[in-house]
């Protein structure tokens, strides 16, 4: 069924596009009576107004591109959720896309979107970005005029608009709030993976054991990329009496779960485990274990805000914003 059209109303009631148009927008050029049979009319008709029109005309699309690594990443799908949530309270739509972990594609959904025409655009960097130090995509963006807020992990030198993770604050914090007794010795697991947030985890998670809990007897081990890790980590807990570890990530987690021994020791009660993850309700009802967990969709939240506060109220410079991400503490 064809649309109704500002003409078709104008034909209508016999009256100019120009009145049509500022009875609909409550211009105060037009008469209370001749408002009130414009809009009957356009309610009878089923009148809607065409977006692309207004967007051109208000040189603004209200929407805003959004590329993440991918929809399958609990912690990607939870800040895009969180970037949508903000967005439509705002008036604003949210295109989404994907750059499935490669640098390459990132930039061509960046340039796709860049022709699109959209306001804004978030960027969550992959790592192959990052370590390639090539952001000539985003520079493109913004010599476009398009505002552009880089999400999740964004090296601290970067001058772009960034919402990032404070890691080292997320760690301590996170760790500060455990119930460890000083007498516990700890064994902390660090990926072997050199993302630029491991050795920011790392120390905050180190110096909230030494200066919150006091604890000095604490051990760090290096994962070697290799599922055969987890019987080093076993072995280590077993021979230097450690019962509690502090894994820095899921997969580190998951492959120590996997190892025969380690339910042995957490069914006992001889072994706890605190560890960061994206999916928290995945270890929660396994005894002995406690995920700490990031919360994306506030991250995404965060980003949208600081987006649309570009879009809608200018200012000059970059605005970095650190955040810790991590809800309700763990006890």
């Amino acid at each position: 069924m064809k649309n109704t059209t500002l003409k078709d109303l104008s034909k209508l009631l016999n009256l100019s596009v120009s009145t049509i148009s500022k009875a609909l927008n409550d211009s105060l050029e037009i008469s209370a009576a001749t408002k009130n049979r414009v809009k009957e009319a356009a309610l009878k008709t089923n009148y809607r107004p065409n977006p692309l029109a207004l967007s051109l005309k208000k040189g603004k699309s209200k929407t805003i591109g959004v590329v993440i690594p991918s929809v399958l990443d609990r912690f990607s799908a939870k800040l895009f959720i969180g970037i949508e949530k903000v967005a439509y309270s705002k008036g604003y739509n949210a295109i989404l896309s994907t750059s499935n972990y490669n640098k390459e594609r990132e930039a061509h959904n960046v340039d796709i979107l860049i022709e699109k025409g959209v306001d804004g655009i978030i960027v969550s960097l992959t790592e192959d970005t990052i370590t390639s130090e090539n952001y000539s995509h985003i520079e493109r963006a913004r010599n476009r005029g398009i505002s552009v807020v880089l999400a999740n992990k964004v090296p601290e030198d970067l001058a772009f608009n960034k919402v990032s993770i404070d890691h080292y604050k997320e760690a301590y914090n996170a760790v500060s709030d455990l119930k460890i007794p000083e007498n516990k010795n700890v064994l902390v697991v660090e990926s072997f993976s050199n993302a630029m947030y491991v050795n920011r985890r790392k120390n905050g998670i180190i110096e909230a054991l030494q200066n919150v809990h006091k604890i000095k007897n604490h051990v760090v081990i290096k994962a070697n990329g290799e599922e055969s890790f987890a019987g080093d980590v076993i072995k280590k807990v077993k021979e230097d009496g450690l019962s509690i570890l502090i894994v820095m990530n899921q997969y580190l987690l998951e492959t120590i779960l996997m190892h025969k021994n380690t339910q042995k020791l957490l069914s006992k009660g001889e072994l706890f485990i605190y560890a960061f993850s994206i999916r928290k309700s995945a270890f929660e009802a396994i005894k002995g274990v406690k995920p700490i967990s990031p919360r994306g969709k506030f991250l995404g939240e965060k980003t949208a805000e600081l987006l649309i506060d570009q879009l809608e109220n200018y200012t000059e410079g970059v605005h970095a914003i650190s955040v810790d991400s991590i809800g309700k503490r763990i006890c």
